[in-house]
C-alpha cells in the first residue's frame, strides 16, 4: 500500500483555483523532488499530504499510524530549550526512558535493591532493542555534520542565529523515527559541505522522502522522480532534476509544433467550411463541420514565464575595487575570524566567497562595505564605487510599508506605472503591490529586495546568499542579469550551479588550527586549478 494517495486532489482559495484533478503516491522506495515555481501550490500540496486542512475536491489517503518527520521554511522553537535537549526530544520515546535510567541509577545508587534494579535492567533492555545507545551517536554525528561543535550543545537556542536555528531544526528532523520525510528547502543556509554530506544522507537513506527545492544539482544527485506543478496541474517524471528538465523541454516543443499544426489544419479547414457550406461542395463542408467537432484538440502548451532584469551600472567605478594587504578582521580583539589576508578585486571581477559556515564570508563583507573595523593589516578601496547590497536576511527592507511603497520610496517623484512596471518586472502585479513586507514569503521578500537594489543601479555588488528562497525561473533571470551586469561583483552562495555559471574568480577560506586557536586563511586560486 502507497504511504500517501492523493486522488483528483482540487484546492482553491478565496475563489483561486490552485489545482485541480491532481493525483500522485508516495511509496515505501520513494525518493522524490517537489518542483515548480513560486506559487504553483508545493506548500499547500504538502500541507493536504500532512492533513493540515482538507482538500476543496478529491482525497487523501495515508497508511495508518505513519509518522512524518516534516522541516519546514519558517521551524518554531521553544528558544530557552538547550541545543542538546532539543535533539533529544526528536525521540520522545528514547528521552523518557534516558530519564528513567538516570532516576533509577540514582535511586540504586542511594539504596541498592533488588525490585530497583530489577526495573533498571528492564529499562536498560528496553533502551538496547529500540538502539537508544547508538542513537547517541547518531546526533552527535549529525549535529557536528550540519556545523555544531561540542561547545555549542549545551547554548540555548535564542542565542543562535535564524540559518543556525534551521540547521537545528533539520537535524531534530533527521533524528525524528519517521516512515516519510519531508523537507521544504533544506539546503537554504547549509553550506556546500554540508549540502554534500545532506546529499549523501538521503540517497543512502532506505527511507522513502520528499523534498522541495530550487537548487538543481541537490536534485540531481538525491531524487529519482520528478513531481512538477505548474499551471494546476501536476506533471511526474522518473530520473532526476536534469533529466526531466531536458524531457520537458522536448515535450513543450513537441507539444507546440502540434498545436501549431492543427490550429493551421483547423484554421485551413474552417475556411473550406465557410466558403461551400451553401455550394456546390456543401456536403464536402458538412462531413468537415463534423470531423472538426469531434477532434481532440490539442491545448498550446503553458508558457514558461520569462523574467528580464537588467543591471544598468550609473557610472564606472575605478580599475582597482579593493586591496586587502597583511589584513586581520574579527569580532572584537579576542576572537579573529582570519588573518594574513592579502586579496584583490578589479573592475568587472565576478568573485564568488567560497567556505563552510561561520568562517568570516559574511564578515568581510562587512569589512569591505566600511561597516566592520580591522584589526591589523590595510585594506584599500577604490574610487568612485557605489556600492549594492544583499542582505541574505532582508534586515534593510521596511517591513512597515507596502510593495508599492517600499519602491516608491526611492523615487517618489516617479508616476505610479513606473514603479509598478518595474515591480511587474520582478513579479509583483495585482493586489500583490499593496501586501504589506511584514507578511511576504521568504521567496517574495528576496524578490523585493532585488528589486530594490537593481533600482539603485550599483557600480559594485556585495550580495550574501541571493538565491535563498528564489525558485528556478528567477535564479535564472537573476544568473543571466549578473552575467550581462558590468559592474564588479563579489558574492557568497552554497547554490554550485548559480556558482559555476557566474564566478570568474574565487577567494577560498580554509580553517587553520595553531594552538587552542581556530581562524581563516583566503586565498585566490586560479581558477582552472
Amino acid at each position: 500500500m502507497s504511504l500517501i494517495q492523493c486522488l483528483d486532489l482540487g484546492m482553491e482559495f478565496a475563489g483561486n483555483q490552485i489545482f485541480s484533478k491532481l493525483s500522485c503516491s508516495i511509496e515505501h522506495n520513494s525518493k522524490i523532488g517537489l518542483v515548480g515555481a513560486n506559487g504553483s501550490g508545493k506548500s499547500t500540496l504538502i500541507k493536504l499530504m500532512l492533513g493540515e486542512f482538507p482538500p476543496s475536491a478529491g482525497t487523501v489517503q495515508r497508511a495508518k499510524k505513519l509518522n512524518i518527520g516534516y522541516l519546514s521554511q519558517s521551524p518554531i522553537f521553544a528558544e530557552d530549550e538547550v541545543l542538546y535537549h532539543y535533539i533529544q526530544k526528536a525521540r520522545p520515546d528514547i528521552y523518557q526512558l534516558n530519564l528513567e535510567m538516570q532516576h533509577l541509577s540514582a535511586l540504586l545508587s542511594q539504596s541498592h535493591t533488588e525490585a530497583t534494579e530489577t526495573k533498571l535492567n528492564a529499562c536498560i533492555e528496553k533502551m538496547h532493542a529500540i538502539g537508544a545507545f547508538e542513537h547517541e551517536n547518531q546526533i552527535k554525528y549529525v549535529l557536528s555534520s550540519l556545523g555544531f561543535s561540542e561547545t555549542d550543545w549545551q547554548k540555548r537556542i535564542h542565542a543562535f542565529s535564524g540559518g543556525e536555528r534551521t540547521r537545528i531544526s533539520l537535524a531534530a528532523i533527521l533524528l525524528t523515527d519517521y516512515d516519510l520525510l519531508i523537507l521544504d528547502e533544506p539546503t537554504n543556509h547549509l553550506d556546500l559541505a554540508m549540502t554534500r554530506w545532506l546529499e549523501r544522507y538521503l540517497w543512502e537513506n532506505p527511507r522513502p522522502y520528499l523534498v522541495v527545492s530550487h537548487d538543481r544539482i541537490f536534485l540531481d544527485n538525491t531524487v529519482s522522480t520528478i513531481f512538477y506543478l505548474d499551471g494546476g496541474t501536476l506533471g511526474i517524471s522518473k530520473g532526476n532534476y536534469s533529466s526531466f528538465y531536458e524531457a520537458f523541454q522536448i515535450a513543450q516543443k513537441s507539444q507546440m509544433r502540434q498545436y501549431a499544426r492543427q490550429q493551421k489544419f483547423i484554421a485551413e479547414t474552417q475556411a473550406f467550411i465557410q466558403k461551400n457550406i451553401a455550394g456546390q461542395k456543401t456536403a464536402q463542408a458538412k462531413s468537415r463541420l463534423k470531423m472538426l467537432s469531434r477532434m481532440e484538440i490539442v491545448q498550446k502548451p503553458q508558457e514558461q514565464k520569462q523574467r528580464k532584469l537588467h543591471l544598468a551600472e550609473s557610472s564606472r567605478s575605478g580599475n582597482d575595487v579593493f586591496i586587502l594587504k597583511e589584513l586581520s578582521f574579527g569580532i572584537g580583539e579576542s576572537r579573529i575570524l582570519a588573518e594574513d589576508v592579502n586579496i584583490s578585486a578589479h573592475y568587472r571581477d565576478r568573485i564568488a566567497l567560497i567556505g563552510p559556515n561561520g568562517c568570516g564570508k559574511s564578515t568581510l563583507l562587512k569589512v569591505l562595505r566600511d561597516e566592520h573595523d580591522i584589526l591589523l593589516g590595510e585594506l584599500k578601496i577604490g574610487a568612485s564605487l557605489q556600492i549594492g547590497y544583499y542582505d541574505q536576511y532582508q534586515n534593510l527592507i521596511d517591513e512597515s510599508l507596502t510593495v508599492l511603497e517600499s519602491l516608491w520610496a526611492l523615487e517618489p517623484l516617479k508616476p505610479k506605472g513606473y514603479v509598478l512596471s518595474w515591480l511587474a518586472r520582478f513579479g509583483f502585479t495585482g493586489d500583490e503591490v499593496e501586501k504589506r513586507v511584514s507578511v511576504l514569503s521568504g521567496g517574495e521578500k528576496s524578490r523585493l529586495y532585488l528589486c530594490l537594489l537593481i533600482h539603485e543601479k550599483p557600480n559594485l555588488l556585495i550580495l550574501d546568499e541571493p538565491t535563498n528562497h528564489l525558485d528556478i525561473p528567477m535564479r535564472d533571470a537573476l544568473l543571466e542579469a549578473l552575467q550581462e551586469f558590468k559592474g564588479t561583483l563579489i558574492f557568497v552562495s552554497h547554490d554550485r550551479h548559480f556558482i559555476r555559471a557566474l564566478a570568474s574568480k574565487y577567494w577560498v577560506f580554509s580553517r587553520k588550527l595553531e594552538g587552542n586557536r581556530i581562524y581563516s586563511t583566503i586565498e585566490e586560486p586560479d581558477t582552472d586549478s
